[in-house]
């Protein structure tokens, strides 16, 4: 009988390769975290932020190690250290110069630590030093800001210190305007704008800059269609829905200011409007026959829009309107049109009302008048304006014809005289 041979486990000889190969890779992998941790800097192992960028003057690039030379991370945590930032857990400044004799500031290292907060700033030489800041501000020992502070301040013609810029709305967005011959001037308002884009699209593109655009608070888009109108020239307003006394077969928006309601639900339903977007320098009634002939019910809202900074514009829709009135008594920055220019859709009776606010223009100055964004509006307004220039006549954004906000302690006749339109006396915008 021949000799058998057994055969090998198949469990044991895998057993034996695997453990072969663990031996392999972890010495492998013991070697590699050895020479790593000879040779690797630990701190570049944790999370860096550039917390400052610094650029340098003409003239400074000598001295760049010197006045970096004493920036400690002591002097730095001392009060402006970011969330998780200390000289106990390894973190560190580090310093890389750049091209253009420019230095960027890292902290760097904490591993494991929380995520690093941006710096409001960084100190040198016991100084706070702000993103941006010049090597020459450093060196002299001048805060951030303080070449912009010690500039000396113009005068005026006058030999006065000019007023600091307004930051309230109806300034910051209104478009400037300037009308030095003194023509009569014309103003438009194209509103309902936001809800259908192919005409809010036609509106923007085809009238031209002076044209004042408002759009219905519940436009789709509507920040990105302010910003589009905003970016080819035209000022804006944002429409305020306010009761009426029928609706017929409309259904009355979710936001309509209620005559007669609390006040503290109206002013929540315009702080909705109010809040959907930016870039408005006033608001525009829509409808509001109802809530306009309630003073008590304008009242609180006209507080909000003074307080705000806005401006208000009556679309002269409204004939028994509280509006004017109330405006007057809180300083509110007001104007009224004459009225709709496209109660009836005809390019012929457009074109009649256009002409009666060439009329009123004429006869107190300036005149403002308001559409929506009609087709046939759009068209009529838009041969009208072409024939403006040679009738001696300028068209203006409607801002130019809101006076600045008339102090109430005027006696009640010229507060009213300021809105009349008159070039003279309208407060109306020189600048570039």
């Amino acid at each position: 009988m021949g000799y058998r041979q057994s055969e090998p486990s198949p469990l044991k000889s895998g057993l034996v390769h695997a453990g072969m190969s663990l031996s392999v890779f972890g010495g492998l992998a013991l070697a590699l975290g050895a020479g790593v941790h000879v040779v690797a800097d630990p701190a570049a192992a944790g999370p860096r932020q550039t917390i400052a960028l610094f650029g340098a003057a003409a003239g400074d690039a000598d001295d760049r190690g010197g006045q970096f030379a004493s920036l400690e991370a002591a002097d730095y945590a001392e009060d402006y250290a970011p969330t998780g930032y200390s000289a106990s857990t390894g973190t560190d400044l580090t310093y890389t110069e750049l091209d253009g004799d420019g230095m960027r500031i890292d902290i760097t290292g904490g591993q494991g630590g929380p995520a690093l907060a941006p710096a409001a700033g960084v100190r040198i030489n016991g100084r706070l030093v702000q993103p941006g800041q010049s090597f020459g501000e450093v060196r002299s020992g001048a805060p951030a800001g303080a070449a912009e502070a010690a500039a000396p301040v113009k005068l005026n013609a006058a030999g006065a210190a000019p007023k600091a810029a307004s930051k309230a709305p109806a300034d910051t967005y209104a478009r400037p305007f300037s009308n030095p011959e003194g023509h009569p001037i014309v103003s438009l308002v194209i509103g309902g704008l936001g809800i259908n884009s192919t005409q809010t699209k036609l509106a923007i593109d085809t009238l031209p800059a002076d044209v004042t655009l408002s759009f219905a608070p519940d436009a789709k888009r509507l920040d990105y269609w302010i910003k589009t109108a905003r970016e080819d020239g035209h000022e804006v307003l944002i429409e305020v829905p306010m009761e009426a006394y029928e609706y017929g077969r409309m259904r009355m928006h979710s936001d309509t200011l209620i005559a007669g309601a609390d006040s503290k639900a109206n002013l929540a339903r315009l702080d909705q409007v109010l809040g959907r977007a930016i870039g408005y320098f006033g608001v525009i009634n829509y409808q509001g026959a109802k809530f306009g002939a309630d003073a008590d019910s304008v009242d609180p809202v006209f507080d909000v829009l003074a307080e705000r900074g806005l401006a208000f514009i009556d679309d002269g829709s409204v004939h028994k309107a509280t509006f004017g009135q109330v405006a007057d008594t809180k300083g509110l920055r007001f104007a009224r049109a004459a009225g709709p220019v496209d109660t009836r859709q005809s390019p012929q009776d457009i074109a009649a009302e256009l002409m009666e606010l060439e009329t009123i223009a004429r006869e107190h100055g300036g005149a403002i008048g308001a559409g929506f964004a009609f087709p046939v509006t759009i068209e009529a307004a838009s041969l009208w304006i072409d024939t403006l220039e040679e009738k001696g006549l300028v068209l203006a954004p409607v801002s130019a014809l809101v006076p600045a906000s008339a102090p109430v302690a005027l006696p009640m006749a010229e507060r009213r005289e300021l809105r009349t339109g008159s070039v003279a006396k309208a407060g109306l915008k020189t600048g570039g």
